[in-house]
This record gives structure tokens, C-alpha cells and sequence, in this order.
């Protein structure tokens, strides 16, 4: 017999053979696609079709499937930066962000070993929507043509690139020549209208952008372009995408699933340059570093910012499937999320069951914007990195302001850096630490005691020169969203095999809220 189908319970535990004292193989998840082989002995054996492995697995009892599949959205911890996967119910794949170092592209390669993709049979992703020109939203996904490469199978992944979504700007450097280049110069050409300053120059093709007006990233992200369609032999569909555009062609590969996209930014204005009409951008101002931005009144703003500026119109959007609807903020500021909510004529076009807070966590949002939201689950990309990229994320007023602006007492917020486990390490060695160790050892003669507690720290009165109290990350704070249009599943891992934080509701078609137990088996 064969059957195949998808996951109806929220977690399977699965085995390496059919007896409960044998290894546990893998947790199986709402949704996932399975195939059963035989139910033989009050045991279901099947097999994996698209999780991290297919091989044959048990499964105690006899297992039920649904013949549909589920919408999976997971957002990826990438520190600093957003990385997040949307999978269609019919295994459509579309990126949003990848971060700018190389996690998202580690967990792509895990997620889709299964895949054996290569050179020869790359894996199509039907869409990559980047949704601002910072480097932690979009560097990362250079590391996918790198991975390529790797000598280890499972970190490696091809992929043919069909669509490219974007905002349109493309970013300069800071500096040129050691000489700081002002902000209001970092978009190319402007034009002043009505005391408002803005970008004209919008690219469907960031490529088309003169080399000079591109920084470090956008360049290597065109080499990425680049290398794809040559790779591929194909030519990927490159589009700026704003409010008011129709999305019916836009994402038109989501269409037969039921899946609606509503843009709900950037805002472009039609504006006249040397006789030609141009979308454009305005350029938006500095954030105030007071505490309490977010429910401060509108303060006329003066500092031009390129940084905010191109935050400010990341692509927003709601997709709506079935019941639940989930908005897309990017890196939206106040300044950006008011001028949404002075635009956006709809009462209800920001109401959502999932929110992705905007700008990891900052404090440079409009809590007007939340109360309208009123989500069930807030999701929250987060990270620490380095003190170079420290911003205080996630705020204690924006987790303050999404839980008083959350639509019941049954809505979560889940952050990425809170889903994170680490374990502590009694004492760690420095590279040059144990270089220096093992270069002597060899004429030191120690006895297998001696070396035991030379490395275990035990009997210490202090440690020694070159070694330090730590701790190693085990586990990244990956946050899945799962939904068939009605129930959704939201879940983390832990450092604990098997042990899960998870919450299930059912959404109903006025968008009222229940919340489930979780069913397990």
C-alpha cells in the first residue's frame, strides 16, 4: 500500500524501528507531507517526503492523513536582520530577506537536503522578495551561491531564482574615496516638490543603476543575480512593487492556491523631471531618540536619513489565506506606518491574526498602527551579533505595546532571540590557548587524571590564563507558523529533543479566535 498526505495532529513522534524503546528518529509536524508504507502491528511505517529526511520511519499506532496541505511560514534567526519561508500548500517557495550572514542559507540547505538539489537540478523558488535595500535583509542570500561549494552535502543548495521583488532603490556607499557622501545623495537623482524631497530612481532591475550608485551588497547581490540566470540558462523576472500596483499578475504563481497578496507599501507619488514623469519616493527624516516615540504626537522632523528612508518604504503586505491573514512590515518606522494609515483608505486592511513587528522589535513605531493590527500572534526577528550591530531589540515598548494592543488574552509574541537556547560551558579555550597547549604537551608526559582536569576545570582555585566561562548556542530561535486557512499552529524549538512551545487556535470566517489544545501523539 501507498498513501500519501499530510500531518493532521500538531506533533508525531516517530521511531528508527517499531518498538517505543527504539531511537526516537524525528518529530513530524501539522502539515508535513508524508508517505505511509504499511500500518503492520499497530505501527504506521512511512516516510518523510518534505522534511529534513525521507528515510522510513514508525509511528506508534495507525496514522490518519489530510489530503491538503498547510500554509508554513518560518522566520529564520538570523541575529541582526530579517530571513523568513513561506511554503504554499502545494510546496510553492518563496524567500523573504535572508539576514546578511550565512544562517538563513544554512537553514535553507538543512530544510531542503531532502531535495538532493545540484547544479543540474536546482530547486525553484517561485519568489524572492527583498524588502528594503539594507544589507541584514538581503546580504545573506549571496551566501546561497556560496554555499554551492561547501564539501559537506547537507550545506549545500541551488536554487533558480523565478521572481525578484523589491522596492526599487538601490543604495549607495556612505563614503566614496574616503569623502562621506551626503544622504539625500545616497538614492541617485532628486527632485523637490512641495518643500518634500524625493528618489527618483526606481529600478525594476537594480542592476540598471549606475556602478557607482551601488554599495558592497548591492553589487555582490547582482554578481548573485548574475551567476543564477547563468547557471539556470533563464532570466529572472526582476519588479519594483508599491501600494496600488495589481497584484493579480504580481503573484499571480499564488493565485490557484487561494492566496491573496495586498500591498500596503511603499507609497510613490508621480513626480516631474525634466518633463518626464517619474514614480518616486519621498526621502523620510531621523527618528527621535525619545524613549516614547511611539505615542509622542507628529513632530515636524527635519534630518533627512537615508537609513530610515529606505526602511521606511520597505515592502509591506497582508496575505490572506482561508481566515487568516498575515501582515508583512519589513522595517517600517512611525513616519512610514502613519503615512500608511493616511493612505490606506480601508479600516481593516492592517486587522491580522499573524503580525511580523516591524524593524526587529524598534522603538521607532506607531502604536496607532498596532491598535489596528489587534493580531492573535506577533512574531519578532531578533538577534544578538555583535556591538556593532546592537540596536536594543526588541524594545520593552514595543513588547509592552503589542501586548496591550493584541486582540484577546489568548494572543502570544514570539521572538527569535527568546526561542534561542544556549548551554554553559565551564571553562572554554582560545584558539591560541589550546595551540599553545597541544605544541607542549608532547614533553609534558600527563597522566590521563592530569589531563581530565586540566580540561575540566576540576580542583581549580582559579582559571587559568587563557581560558573562560561561556556559553555555546544549541539551538537558533527559529519561530513555524503553520495554517490551513481555519486552524493555525505556532511553535519553537527548544534545547530539549522533542520539547516544543506551541499554541493552536482556530480562526473563524469573522475572524473571532479560539484556542486549542495541542494535539499530540
Amino acid at each position: 500500500m501507498s498513501i500519501i498526505g499530510y500531518i493532521k495532529e500538531d506533533f508525531v513522534k516517530t521511531y528508527a524501528k517499531a518498538s517505543k524503546s527504539s531511537t526516537k528518529r524525528m518529530q513530524l509536524v501539522f502539515g508535513d507531507k508524508v508517505e505511509i508504507i504499511e500500518y503492520k502491528n499497530k505501527w504506521t511505517k512511512l516516510r518523510s517526503i518534505d522534511s529534513y529526511s525521507n528515510s522510513v520511519k514508525y509511528v506508534s499506532g495507525k496514522l490518519e492523513l489530510s489530503q491538503k496541505g498547510v500554509l508554513k511560514i518560518s522566520m529564520v534567526d538570523v541575529q541582526q536582520g530579517d530571513g523568513m519561508i513561506v511554503e504554499s500548500p502545494d510546496g510553492k517557495v518563496m524567500f523573504i530577506d535572508g539576514g546578511d550572514n550565512k544562517l538563513f542559507a544554512r537553514h535553507a540547505a538543512a530544510r531542503y537536503q531532502y531535495k538532493n538539489t545540484s547544479k543540474d537540478q536546482p530547486m525553484d523558488v517561485d519568489a524572492i522578495l527583498v524588502t528594503h535595500g539594507d544589507a541584514d535583509h538581503f546580504d545573506g542570500l549571496n551566501e546561497i551561491v556560496k554555499s554551492e561549494t561547501n564539501k559537506t552535502a547537507r550545506k549545500r543548495l541551488f536554487i533558480k531564482p523565478k521572481r525578484i521583488f523589491h522596492n526599487g532603490l538601490a543604495k549607495s556607499p556612505s563614503k566614496k574615496n574616503g569623502v562621506s557622501i551626503p544622504d539625500k545623495k545616497r538614492f541617485g537623482r532628486t527632485k523637490k516638490v512641495d518643500d518634500t524631497l524625493y528618489a527618483i530612481d526606481l529600478f525594476d532591475d537594480t542592476r540598471d543603476a549606475d556602478e557607482d550608485q551601488l554599495n558592497t551588497p548591492f553589487k555582490n547581490w547582482h554578481k548573485s543575480l548574475e551567476h543564477w540566470e547563468e547557471q539556470n540558462n533563464t532570466t529572472i523576472d526582476c519588479k519594483r512593487i508599491a501600494h496600488g500596483m495589481d497584484t493579480t499578475n504580481i503573484f499571480d504563481f499564488l493565485d490557484e492556491e487561494d492566496i491573496k497578496i495586498e500591498l500596503l507599501g511603499p507609497f510613490t507619488r508621480k513626480v516631474s523631471y525634466w518633463n518626464k514623469m517619474y514614480d518616486a519616493l519621498p526621502f523620510l527624516n531621523k527618528h527621535s531618540d525619545e524613549s516614547m516615540i511611539h505615542i509622542d504626537s507628529d513632530k515636524e522632523l527635519k534630518e533627512l536619513s537615508a537609513s530610515h528612508t529606505i526602511n521606511g518604504h520597505s515592502i509591506a503586505f497582508r496575505m490572506v489565506y482561508g481566515n487568516v491573514r498575515i501582515l508583512f512590515t519589513g522595517d517600517l518606522n512611525k513616519e512610514s506606518l502613519d503615512i500608511m494609515m493616511n493612505n490606506v483608505t480601508d479600516p481593516k486592511a492592517l486587522e491580522c491574526e499573524i503580525f511580523k513587528a516591524p524593524h526587529h522589535g524598534s522603538h521607532d513605531f506607531a502604536v496607532k498602527a498596532l491598535k489596528k493590527a489587534s493580531p492573535i500572534i506577533s512574531i519578532i526577528s531578533s538577534g544578538d551579533e555583535s556591538s556593532f550591530h546592537e540596536h536594543i531589540h526588541p524594545r520593552a515598548t514595543l513588547l509592552a505595546a503589542l501586548g496591550n494592543n493584541s486582540r484577546t488574552d489568548m494572543s502570544i509574541i514570539l521572538s527569535t532571540e527568546l526561542a534561542a537556547f544556549f548551554t554553559k560551558k565551564d571553562l572554554c579555550y582560545t584558539r591560541d590557548t589550546l595551540a599553545d597547549f597541544f605544541k607542549n604537551s608532547t614533553q609534558q608526559n600527563y597522566t590521563s587524571e592530569e589531563l581530565r582536569k586540566l580540561f575540566s576545570g576540576v580542583h581549580r582555585k582559579e582559571d587559568p590564563k587563557g581560558l573562560f566561562y561561556g556559553f555555546q548556542r544549541t539551538n537558533f530561535g527559529i519561530i513555524h507558523i503553520r495554517t490551513d486557512g481555519k486552524r493555525i499552529l505556532a511553535f519553537t524549538h527548544s534545547g530539549k529533543k522533542g520539547m516544543n512551545e506551541a499554541y493552536s487556535y482556530t480562526i473563524a470566517a469573522d475572524h473571532s479566535v479560539t484556542s486549542n489544545k495541542i494535539k499530540k501523539r
